[in-house]
């Protein structure tokens, strides 16, 4: 309850911090808010001496219940006494143990509820539409009871009346513990609580906190008189059930790249908000990335034999300030209307029929510009994990644009970077987003746990010809994240976003010849740089295209790849060594797969890795964290998925399984490998959906991790591959990504099998749910080691099933 909520700073590490808490009774957690800012004279953690360790950044704010106003008045008291070095009396070791660990405790208030989001979007629209009234979001605490949360609101609404507001909307979200509401008010009212935020709207006590309105949208900014004429595309009339579903703008179905391959469902009618064709862009583009992939690649494949389908959530509006861009509507709260979105496709509305039943991975290509991920997991990003977890679906989110402008310190002339050695350039570019790491962060939803977020790889198929007026290409790498795209980690410092994907090889433009040189990415890529996507012309063409980039461009090229390897794994022949994939399987299957190609670009990883020592050493397993907050598991590559190669041999499984059960599998080993020295590589990945509690710090309830039998080396001789995420990290999330390599030979154990357990645990508290999971295994040897390892581990496959029946 509010009135009992409790907000704890601490200054330690949080391992010991929750073992003191333990030992008092009557503490509920609440959330937590890990921030990532530098640790100041209370904020850092301790070595075994006791002694400040200035390299460790720490979560700042726990939020815990107490039982009654008493017992917090009394723990209030304690705390006091505590900081002038008294004795805390007979029976408060617990409470003691606990205050050794905290740098403040207080109740939850004001500055609590009033969140920096809020005060510097209402700063920025006062001071550019002083008259224009402000639209916010009010997030209540939770209650169980719905006539406790009706007088939450009711006393809320009566607050707003009395200042002059309204509410436009409201939802109650009981599988994420979500009562919001979107309110208005007048700039005078805004202004007011700037100023006294001790009083008004900020000190009721059933508000948790107040942000910004959702700016949901997906960026687009390729100019339509840039567009070219593209090929027509004669489309099958035998297209299968959509597998797919975006949800986006509003595409132009008539569209040559896309007429007779989608299907609307816009019960909102959403389609009639658009003024003209023209203004049907991101929709459109990306309905062609997911059908065509990018219409720039050398050699294009055949369209998807699926239709797609398209649920429209936004359409153009204003932004309040100077642009009108596609955006969900301004009078709804969008996590309302995603929530909506997902019950017609999958449980029906009222008593109709399911609109998507078929559907089994969901492109969301947009990202709240208004939320930044700063540790605490969003209601967004709540609701896109339950919802993975409850229609067991493959959630494709984009890691979000940073369009932020970046000192260049230390770059005196522009001149001299624009002349200057490209590595050289590139080290210039990562500094600058290192120093700024902390304000370039995932946009929610893109911290979900069960989502797989994709960011934008700096590539595409585009040869290089020239950059634009007082622009550069800043990187050699095509395996580095686009200076635009936001950069993970995410909730406990899992791996996110997990995949980049081509997003365009993004230039930058510089403020001035001279410093302070500041610059920021060209969201407008004309014919220089971009992944090529279908789009209306200037005057409503339905034959044109324009080239784009971005994180939105990434994870519609992610959604496409996903179907592209269902329709390879469909083409398999049906047999004992190619059984069907149920499709309640297919989600996480695809999660695994696309996945399990990645992996860190030597050169990308080397180039992070003498930025960060610039600053001071770090632990290597610290290292390895700032490495992949650029490159997630790294850039994967598809291609190794659906062809095949005579030096290698992916094999994937599916099960379902319970907590503390471990399956196993056996890899049957060619006999060739047997004592044979060389090259060779295995990589393992395992992807599910885990069930989430808003109850227990840790959130996500299941985990998995993955073995060897009884050979440590998997009886070929390898280990831990260096260039790749720290073991700690790689299983925080929902996929467990690894790498072994090595060269030396090893004789064969496990009776010629390259055993591999998988074992599912909880990750906090009580996990009684079956979890459903898929596992990707691919052996792979030098081109050195003259072993046909597809065609021997094919045919051992067969032999063992022979056996088996």
């Amino acid at each position: 309850m509010p009135e009992r909520a409790l907000v704890f700073e601490i200054a330690s590490e949080v391992v010991d911090f929750y073992r003191a808490v333990r030992g008092v009774p009557g503490l509920e957690f609440l959330g937590e808010d890990e921030g990532d800012a530098a640790p100041d004279e209370d904020f850092y953690l301790r070595d075994g001496d006791g002694e400040p360790r200035a390299d460790r950044r720490v979560p700042l704010r726990y939020y815990f219940t107490i039982p009654d106003r008493t017992a917090l008045r009394e723990l209030l008291s304690l705390w006091q006494r505590f900081q002038r070095g008294e004795e805390l009396g007979h029976g408060r070791t617990a409470w003691r143990d606990v205050f050794m660990h905290l740098a403040d405790v207080r109740p939850w208030g004001p500055r609590d509820r009033l969140t920096q989001e809020a005060i510097e979007d209402w700063q920025e629209r006062l001071l550019l539409a002083p008259d224009t009234p402000i639209r916010f979001e009010v997030e209540f605490w939770y209650r169980d009871a719905a006539a406790r949360r009706e007088i939450a609101e009711t006393t809320f609404l009566n607050r707003l009346r009395e200042l002059g507001g309204r509410i436009l909307d409201r939802s109650v979200i009981d599988p994420i513990r979500y009562q919001a509401v979107l309110g208005e008010v007048s700039p005078a009212v805004i202004r007011d609580v700037l100023n006294h935020p001790d009083v008004g709207l900020v000190t009721l006590d059933d508000v948790m906190m107040l942000r910004p309105q959702s700016m949901v949208s997906g960026l687009v900014e390729g100019d339509l008189d840039d567009a070219s004429e593209t090929t027509s595309d004669e489309c099958r009339t035998d297209l299968e059930p959509p597998i797919a579903a975006l949800l986006d703008g509003m595409p132009m179905t008539q569209h040559d790249r896309l007429a007779g391959r989608l299907i609307v469902d816009d019960p909102d009618s959403f389609a009639d908000e658009y003024g003209s064709a023209a203004d049907q862009r991101h929709g459109t583009a990306m309905a062609s990335l997911i059908l065509h992939g990018d219409l720039n690649a050398r050699n294009p494949k055949s369209p998807l034999r699926r239709r797609l389908y398209v649920r429209p959530v936004m359409y153009p509006q204003p932004d309040g300030l100077d642009s009108v861009r596609e955006v969900m509507p301004a009078d709804r709260l969008g996590i309302d209307l995603m929530w909506r979105a997902f019950i017609r496709m999958f449980d029906g509305e009222g008593d109709s029929e399911p609109t998507a039943r078929t559907v089994r991975i969901i492109n969301l290509s947009l990202g709240d510009a208004k939320r930044r991920f700063a540790g605490v997991m969003s209601p967004w990003a709540r609701l896109i994990d339950h919802l993975a977890w409850r229609y067991k679906v493959l959630i494709l989110v984009s890691a979000g644009n940073i369009l932020d402008q970046l000192s260049l310190d230390g770059v005196m002339q522009w001149a001299h970077l624009e002349r200057g050695d490209a590595y050289n350039r590139q080290l210039t570019m990562l500094r600058a987003i290192m120093r700024r790491r902390a304000d370039r962060r995932l946009l929610a939803p893109a911290e979900a746990i069960n989502a797989l977020t994709v960011g934008a790889a700096h590539a595409d198929h585009i040869s290089p010809n020239g950059q634009s007026v007082m622009a550069i290409d800043p990187y050699s790498s095509a395996a580095l994240p686009n200076p635009s795209s936001a950069l993970g980690l995410g909730f406990k410092r899992a791996i996110k976003p997990e995949i980049l994907l081509p997003g365009g090889a993004e230039q930058v433009r510089a403020s001035s010849t001279h410093a302070p040189i500041d610059v920021g990415p060209i969201t407008r890529p004309a014919n220089l740089f971009g992944i090529g996507v279908a789009s209306p012309g200037p005057a409503g063409q339905i034959n044109r295209r324009i080239n784009m980039s971005g994180t939105s461009v990434a994870t519609a090229l992610a959604t496409h790849n996903a179907i592209r390897i269902l329709e390879a794994l469909e083409e398999l022949p049906n047999d004992p060594v190619h059984p069907m994939i149920d499709p309640a399987y297919h989600a996480v299957m695809l999660k695994a797969l696309l996945v399990h190609s990645a992996q860190w670009d030597d050169d990308a990883a080397s180039a992070i890795k003498e930025i960060i020592a610039e600053n001071g050493r770090l632990h290597w397993e610290h290292e390895r964290d700032e490495i992949s907050r650029f490159l997630g598991f790294g850039c994967p590559n598809i291609e190794r998925i659906v062809d095949c190669a005579e030096n290698r041999a992916t094999l994937f499984g599916w099960n379902t399984i319970h907590s503390h059960e471990t399956d196993r599998f056996a890899v049957p080993l060619p006999v060739e490998l047997d004592g044979m020295p060389g090259f060779r590589a295995l990589s393992v990945t395992i992807a599910w959906l885990t069930p989430i509690t808003n109850s227990h710090r840790m959130y996500r309830l299941a985990k998995f991790k993955a073995g060897p039998g009884s050979d440590r080396s998997f009886s070929i001789g390898v280990a831990n591959a260096k260039h790749q995420p720290s073991y700690n990290a790689i299983g925080k999330g929902t996929v467990y990504h690894q790498r072994w390599e090595g060269e030396e030979a090893a004789a064969f154990v496990d009776g010629g099998n390259l055993v591999l357990d998988i074992t599912c645990s909880p990750a906090a508290g009580r996990l009684d749910d079956p979890i459903a999971y898929a596992v990707a295994t691919t052996l792979e040897v030098g081109q050195a080691v003259e072993v046909p390892v597809y065609d021997r581990v094919r045919e051992r496959l067969r032999q063992a099933v022979r056996i088996n029946a």
